[in-house]
Parts: C-alpha cells; sequence; structure tokens
C-alpha cells in the first residue's frame, strides 16, 4: 500500500466535495429527510484543514476550527474513503489548533465514522434528529393547549430554568451555570414579537401552566435541514406532571399544527446525556440525523 500524504484543504477541495457527495448520499439513502444538495464544494469546510492522498487519490479530508475553548467540526467538516486515515488528520490538526476539548458533528447513520472516532476516545454527547410532521390524534391529558402570550412570560422562563437545571445536573453536566430567573425573564420576553418563532404553545390543567412548546423556522442551507422544516426549539413541562401525558400531549400537537400548516418535516435536538429528553423524544418519533461527539483531554 502507498505511503499517505497530506495537503492544505485548499490545494484540494474539489476532491474533498467528491469525498462529501459520497458520504451524503450515504446519509441520505439511511434518511430521506436531510436536504438536497447539489454544489458540495459549497458545504466544504471553509476553515482549516487537511486532506490525505495515498496514491494520488484523496481518501479522506478533515477541517474545523476553534470557537471559544472547543475546536469545533461541523456537518461538511470532514469524510473519508478511508475513515482509519482521519484518525491521522486528526492527531495533524489537534497539535495545531491547540486546544484540549474537541466536538465533531458525525453521521447517525455511518457506522464507519463513528467507530473511527470512537477509537480516538470521543464519546456521544448530543444528538440532531427529525422526524416527518402528521395529523397526529390529540391526547387527552386532562387540560387543553392554546396558543401561548405575552401573559405567559413567567411561566416559559420558569420552563426554561427547569431545562437548564436538568442539563446542568447529573448525568448531563453540561457545565453551564443556571442564569437567575430574572435572567431568563429578560431572554424570553420578546419571544411574541420575533417573526422566526411561529407558534408558541402552553397546556394548561386544573388552573395552572403546566407545559409548553416552541416551534422555530430553522434556517435551511446547511447539510441537516432540509426544505419545508419546522423546528422543535424549546419543550419543557412542570416536574409534578411527568408521565401524566402533558408532554405526549404537546408533541402530538405540535406534529400537527406543523402538518396542517404546510411543513414536511420537523427537527429537534437534545443532550444524549440527558435522560428525559434522550429517551422522550425517540420513542416519539425523532431519528438521529448527525450525533455531536465530543473529547476532553485531562
Amino acid at each position: 500500500m502507498s505511503s499517505l500524504e497530506i495537503h492544505p484543504l485548499s490545494d484540494l477541495r474539489d476532491e474533498a466535495a467528491r469525498l462529501l457527495s459520497k458520504r451524503f448520499a450515504r446519509q441520505r439513502a439511511a434518511e430521506p429527510l436531510l436536504p438536497e444538495i447539489d454544489d458540495f464544494a459549497a458545504h466544504v469546510a471553509d476553515e482549516e484543514g487537511i486532506v490525505a492522498t495515498r496514491g494520488g487519490e484523496a481518501v479522506a479530508y478533515l477541517a474545523g476550527e476553534v470557537r471559544g475553548e472547543i475546536a469545533t467540526v461541523g456537518f461538511g467538516g470532514h469524510a473519508a474513503f478511508e475513515p482509519e486515515t482521519l484518525r491521522d488528520l486528526f492527531a495533524v490538526l489537534a497539535e495545531q489548533w491547540d486546544v484540549s476539548r474537541f466536538a465533531v458533528a458525525v453521521p447517525a447513520s455511518d457506522g464507519g465514522l463513528i467507530d473511527t472516532w470512537f477509537r480516538l476516545a470521543f464519546g456521544c454527547q448530543f444528538m440532531w434528529a427529525v422526524q416527518e410532521t402528521r395529523p397526529a390524534e390529540p391526547v387527552d391529558f386532562g387540560g387543553t393547549i392554546r396558543p401561548g402570550t405575552p401573559d405567559d412570560l413567567e411561566a416559559t422562563a420558569e420552563f426554561d430554568e427547569i431545562l437548564w437545571v436538568l442539563q446542568a445536573r447529573s448525568p448531563s453536566f453540561s457545565g453551564l451555570t443556571v442564569p437567575s430567573r430574572n435572567e431568563f425573564r429578560e431572554e424570553w420576553r420578546s419571544l411574541w414579537d420575533e417573526e422566526e418563532f411561529p407558534a408558541h404553545f402552553v397546556a394548561e390543567r386544573d388552573g395552572r401552566t403546566v407545559g409548553h412548546a416552541l416551534l422555530y423556522s430553522r434556517p435551511e442551507g446547511d447539510l441537516r435541514v432540509p426544505s419545508g422544516n419546522i423546528d422543535l426549539a424549546h419543550a419543557a413541562t412542570l416536574d409534578d406532571v411527568r408521565g401524566s401525558g402533558v408532554g405526549l400531549a404537546l408533541a402530538h400537537h405540535v406534529l400537527r399544527w406543523a402538518h396542517e400548516n404546510g411543513y414536511r418535516s420537523m427537527t429537534t435536538d437534545w443532550r444524549s446525556g440527558n435522560l428525559l429528553s434522550s429517551r422522550f423524544w425517540p420513542q416519539r418519533g425523532f431519528r438521529p440525523q448527525y450525533l455531536r461527539l465530543y473529547r476532553a483531554v485531562p
């Protein structure tokens, strides 16, 4: 076997684009709810990157950038004909990045790539997922669901705080400090004036607001978001109503609303270490598109 040669990505961008097109074809065969892409060169990461060749043929590329303290490889940041070669490329770039934390977006259906990163000591931290919208049947949870209004600010701030606490505590360990309730209020105060959030729903039961769900018009144009898509950006319930059907009712409600309003698909995401989210959303029909694999060097 001929030896491996490493080149700047800028010298072999077209070859990298061909590798990406083949990777993405495999992805779409496994998950049709991914966008249709014509120009893969436009999706090869613009950041610092390198390409491996063997016998003059490109066999892998890797590209990313340092964001804060984390070297991040995005949806179009790597592809490989020889997945093992990515370990060599990571060894080169990791020294150049000079950080101790790394994150890479890996196609959820590509076992070869997942195994390669696993053997570089990466673990699953986060999942991006999708499903078809549908006329889901209403769920009787003993209450009602209605559109949210500015009068729901306090409840909405509480739901965000609940989610932050879940992310911060074991076993998720986000490492983030939970903001004050007032900071949550300020973050959400303008929600109902922002056009990119077309729908907000709250669930009420026995005179209490017990849950909410927020939909977001996530921009298209990357390797994840399909056309005709709406994003489930935020959903939470009060601790004491979990398991009583509130979350299920909200999930069915937003899927039905999206279907009736012409959206073909719905995306969402969750931390894999969040026990509630990582169990609830797959059971509601969401299928992983990408995994965010993460490594922190002691």
